[in-house]
């Protein structure tokens, strides 16, 4: 299986996991992204994940289902967001509320300003790297890196998958 193949299993597998329809997956080549370090990017309006393809091409296949898994839980904050979501959801309003306003005014990585501890510290953020984690660890027993900035809030969060 190519890494191109890992990127829609990966997304498929997690959206089922998340009870969503699957995003579209889609590649992309972006210099200016590329120079960035953007691997992928979770399109709301489109209801798209697209993958950086000079990324999709070196990257390790694990790296690539962890990344699936982030971007597909945005997915999900998105269909919550809207109320197009139709599963039984343990997300409290206070905190689709918080999403909201964070998807709306997104401190993303692509800015220059934003420093990337600021664009990780989102709950959104959080909440996606969270997940990734606990999934990647539950299915291939693999602990996915996780930034030091956010270590305190995932270790909190993932308390909240277990419980699941």
């Amino acid at each position: 299986m190519d890494n191109y193949e890992v990127a829609i299993n990966g997304t498929t597998l997690a959206a089922r996991i998340l009870g969503i329809e699957t995003p579209d997956v889609q590649f992309f080549y972006n210099q200016d992204l590329t120079k960035k370090g953007i691997n992928s990017i979770f399109i709301k309006e489109k209801y798209i994940i697209a993958f950086n393809e000079e990324w999709i091409k070196q990257a390790k296949p694990m790296e690539i289902q962890v990344t699936c898994f982030d971007e597909t839980r945005h997915a999900f904050q998105w269909k919550l967001i809207t109320r197009k979501y139709q599963g039984e959801s343990n997300i409290d309003s206070k905190t689709i509320q918080i999403w909201k306003e964070e998807m709306s005014n997104y401190n993303s990585p692509t800015k220059k300003d934003i420093p990337e501890e600021e664009y990780l510290k989102q709950k959104i953020e959080i909440d996606a790297i969270s997940f990734a984690h606990f999934h990647i660890k539950k299915l291939y027993n693999v602990k996915s890196i996780i930034p030091e900035c956010i270590t305190n809030e995932v270790a909190l969060k993932l308390d909240c998958f277990r419980e699941v």
